[in-house]
């Protein structure tokens, strides 16, 4: 079944990071990097408990800020003016607030509270003007005798309330959300079962598009993987996902039809969604992303980095990697691609031809961590 071949390769992939992951003791931690103007950035999160700046003029890392969450699951996001990050990590149960250039702390918070245990796997964004965060996490009480599990909070703070930060509001969110990404608009959308619009201020929660259960004639339901938070810069939210077209819609069978690969996307500049196929399942990817410079463009990863044209439904030029790699992000202009995740590389390539331009190094792995590229004024 196409569920099972999914979920397996996907889980092998993910073990296979974290047995192969290592940390180097080196530290730069320079604490007064100062960023030049009209200049290409990236950030990502290595471990043990790294923040790393890249120079993405110079493909060198110029600043490694030590972070107190221990690494896990990397999840990065930057405030509107690309002066601070912001990292999910202490395995999903902590959100801490650091100064790119200086590495200062400036905001933290516990997802979890007493013996309400809280887990996040991506479910973490910035507003539109930079003075809140959200989470998305699932809570689980820790009573003496037993585990109880309640419904998943979508939390906002203060980011001015700085170090030990409680949430302002807490409401309920289906189960099952992974990733989410605030609209240029303010608008917030959560990847899940569904494709949520959630109103911040409200709690009020639409589904914005069908995703598992879609509901298309003639095809499966969809297998949906969004794991990694890429493409806030570029105003891109895209997962993917995996369905059957069936030989005879009157008899379906997933043994008797066709594998395609899709994307379920939002410009999160101007709210459009598309959903759509985009080849047949030629390759397993982990993330796909539409290009800055045209949004018929779309570029996926792991083993292999592909090229696809989504109006034509096809691929048009797929290279394979040097290893593997999770996530895969465009320049601000479009130009370049950089792959991060898995070791402790990124990996450089012309956005155009998918030829490899170099590597830059990293002193430890980024494991399953998010890369962030942002331009500055």
């Amino acid at each position: 079944m196409l569920n099972k071949k999914f979920i397996k390769s996907s889980l092998g992939l993910l073990s296979f990071s974290i047995i192969l992951s290592s940390s180097l003791s080196t530290n730069l931690n320079a604490a007064n990097v100062k960023l030049k103007s009209n200049h290409d950035y990236l950030v990502t999160v290595t471990r043990p408990n790294n923040i790393a700046l890249v120079d993405l003029e110079k493909n060198e890392m110029i600043n490694e800020c030590k972070i107190d969450e221990a690494f896990s699951p990397g999840a990065i996001v930057l405030s509107p003016n690309n002066k601070v990050a912001f990292v999910l990590g202490e395995y999903g149960e902590e959100i801490g607030g650091y100064e790119i250039e200086t590495c200062k702390k400036v905001f933290h918070t516990s997802l979890t509270q007493g013996n309400i245990r809280a887990k996040s796997l991506f479910g973490l964004s910035v507003n539109e003007d930079g003075t809140k965060v959200y989470a998305i996490y699932n809570r689980t009480e820790m009573l003496n005798d037993r585990y109880k599990v309640l419904p998943p909070h979508f939390s906002v703070y203060n980011v001015a309330d700085g170090i030990g930060a409680k949430p302002v509001k807490s409401f309920e969110m289906p189960r099952q959300t992974t990733v989410v990404s605030t609209g240029k608009d303010g608008t917030v959308y959560v990847v899940g079962s569904d494709l949520y619009k959630v109103n911040p201020n409200s709690g009020d929660i639409k589904v914005a598009k069908k995703i598992v259960k879609w509901g298309k004639e003639g095809y499966s339901d969809l297998d949906s993987a969004a794991n990694y938070i890429i493409g806030q810069q570029t105003g891109d939210l895209t997962a993917l996902y995996a369905t059957v077209k069936y030989d005879d819609p009157k008899n379906p069978s997933e043994e008797e039809g066709t594998t395609y690969w899709g994307i379920t996307s939002v410009d999160l500049n101007t709210g459009e969604i598309i959903q759509q196929e985009i080849s047949e399942y030629e390759t397993l990817m982990f993330t796909a992303i539409r290009s800055p410079k045209d949004s018929n463009i779309l570029y996926g990863v792991l083993n292999d980095l592909t090229k696809f044209d989504l109006k034509e439904q096809k691929v048009l030029k797929r290279v394979v990697t040097d290893h593997t790699y999770y996530s895969v992000v465009p320049s601000m202009d479009g130009e370049k691609l950089y792959l991060g995740g898995c070791l402790n590389d990124i990996a450089v390539y012309d956005a155009n031809t998918l030829e490899k331009l170099g590597n830059i190094k990293l002193t430890g792995d980024m494991g399953s961590a998010a890369l962030q590229v942002f331009k500055t004024k």
